[in-house]
């Protein structure tokens, strides 16, 4: 599965938590569409995604939102996989009196598929995330724990400690991350027991008023390797076992008016099947209109 598609730059978030005001209600409505094509996989052909988001938000307190798709995995001699998606998050901001401002998050997942395995289907994943911004808002600290639940007693942990840096008077924001998925049992991971992963994006933020400019792009690097890994900002989970070994996105935010964007991704991700002894890369572009009122 795809891990990461609309993923909302550690800025953004950042700024919204840093700049806490007397501030009316925020509904978000979300529509998104991911196509993609297998290179190289001797079992996967195609990969879609259609999904729709919702959220309420108050920037002085919090929010809370919801998340269904759609995923249809095509697979060269066997039907293809579908999957529903279902995910639910609420997070709550803290003032500290001028030394930032602490952010409480929890987040639930569940995954229904047709998967003939029977393994990856009906996975339930509860994560849970603390963050701190800087008063000045150029430093950002968090740690995300997740639990996911596998059929045929598979508990998989991971652990997730990310530092963000705005650099250039805010122009520039530079997130690392740190994947660490543990508990996993070998005969259905490869032969791991554990990976370690790591992200790191780097996103520019444009003038406002220059035309045809995006608001702002984000380049991102994968490396290391990740599988079962969740991702909070995309609310989504990995769950099915591919062992994926580094790729390369470029994400683009247009402001099309005051209340409406549109987001496009391109991305390649690279995995590897030891079983087959087969490496293949999965290309995809992705596209995220969002509608506020």
């Amino acid at each position: 599965m795809l891990k990461a598609l609309r993923v909302t730059p550690l800025l953004l978030a950042a700024l919204a938590i840093g700049q806490a005001k007397a501030a009316p209600l925020v509904l978000d409505l979300s529509p998104s569409l991911t196509q993609g094509r297998y290179s190289g996989s001797i079992e996967r052909s195609t990969y879609s995604d259609h999904g729709l988001r919702l959220s309420l938000s108050d920037g002085d307190v919090g929010g809370v939102g919801i998340r269904y798709s759609r995923m249809r995995i095509g697979q060269n001699q066997a039907p293809a996989i579908l999957q529903d998606n279902y995910a639910v998050s609420a997070y709550l901001n803290q003032q500290l009196d001028g030394d930032g401002t602490l952010s409480y998050r929890v987040d639930g997942y569940r995954e229904n598929n047709n998967d003939s395995s029977g393994l990856s289907g009906g996975a339930t994943t509860y994560a849970s995330r603390l963050s701190w911004l800087s008063a000045a808002r150029t430093l950002r600290l968090s740690m995300a724990y997740a639990r996911s639940s596998y059929p045929d007693a598979l508990t998989v942990r991971q652990y997730t400690p990310a530092l963000g840096i705005g650099l250039d008077h805010d122009d520039d924001w530079l997130a690392l991350r740190m994947v660490l998925v543990r508990g996993l049992q070998p005969a259905r991971a490869e032969g791991r027991s554990g990976t370690t992963g790591g992200e790191l994006s780097w996103t520019h933020y444009f003038r406002a008023g220059l035309p045809l400019l995006p608001a702002y792009a984000t380049l991102g690097l994968t490396l290391g390797e990740q599988v079962y890994a969740v991702n909070m900002d995309a609310m989504s989970v990995a769950n099915l076992a591919d062992i994926q070994r580094g790729g390369l996105s470029l994400g683009v935010d247009w402001k099309l008016s005051r209340h409406a964007d549109l987001y496009a991704l391109a991305a390649q991700t690279r995995y590897s099947n030891l079983t087959l002894a087969n490496n293949y890369r999965l290309d995809v572009a992705y596209l995220d209109f969002l509608y506020n009122w």
